[in-house]
């Protein structure tokens, strides 16, 4: 299950159990609205809930990444799993947006705010 939403500029979601391809495609589509606003996306994903993701969310995350390889932006994720680095060293390599793992919070969305993190 994932909660998705839009808040100022910068598209919020929370993962809760499995991640499915419905659930992706609910946070595509906010991705989706952020990157049509016309400003560098910005995104903080938490999935320090997160007990796992289908096959099809996979591929799906794949084909999305590859459709917007050449996007701007930070995308902050939250997470306290070491298999979540390697799924976001793996997805660096296929975007130009930033993206960094945090297991605080607050450094997650500082960051966000443009603010410098050590």
């Amino acid at each position: 299950m994932i909660t998705a939403e839009l808040r100022d500029n910068c598209v919020e979601a929370v993962v809760f159990g499995e991640l499915t391809l419905a659930d992706f495609r609910q946070f595509e589509a906010q991705i989706e609205a952020a990157i049509g606003a016309g400003k560098p996306l910005r995104a903080f994903v938490d999935l320090r809930e997160m007990a796992g993701l289908t096959l099809d969310a996979v591929i799906e995350d794949y084909r999305f990444a590859r459709r917007h390889k050449n996007d701007d932006g930070r995308i902050a994720v939250l997470t306290n799993s070491d298999l979540d680095s390697i799924g976001a060293w793996l997805e660096q390599s296929l975007v130009s947006a930033d993206i960094r793992l945090f297991d605080d919070e607050g450094m997650a969305r500082a960051w966000l705010a443009g603010e410098s993190v050590a």
